[in-house]
């Protein structure tokens, strides 16, 4: 079960591409997807221990989620300043969370993968 983390505004925004432009939104939604999918992956190393149902912890996969699109996005482009700029802000976000919110030694339920 994959949780949506992704927002094309917010991707949009990033990527300095108009809300009204809508000439890349079948790539940044198919990029977002993909997203959602590798943060997925990574949390389910780390399920027990830390609790998402905090707001700020949406609120920073989300940003999470936005960065990985603006790295694939760019690179795909060829632009590989910017995509490891934004690849190196994922890889940030995604190891504060970890690292802030894992509780060694203390199981969560989390209800994201009770249908595993």
């Amino acid at each position: 079960m994959v949780t949506s983390f992704y927002v094309k505004a917010k991707a949009k925004e990033l990527l300095n591409i108009a809300t009204t432009d809508s000439a890349e939104d079948t790539e940044l939604d198919t990029l977002g997807a993909i997203a959602d999918k590798h943060i997925d992956n990574i949390l389910k190393q780390h399920d027990e221990r830390i609790p998402l149902i905090a707001g700020n912890v949406t609120n920073e996969l989300v940003g999470a989620a936005s960065y990985y699109v603006a790295y694939i996005f760019r690179g795909k482009r060829g632009d590989a300043d910017a995509s490891k700029f934004w690849k190196a802000a994922f890889d940030t976000v995604i190891a504060g969370i970890i690292e802030d919110l894992s509780i060694e030694g203390v199981w969560y339920d989390v209800q994201r993968f009770n249908d595993r």
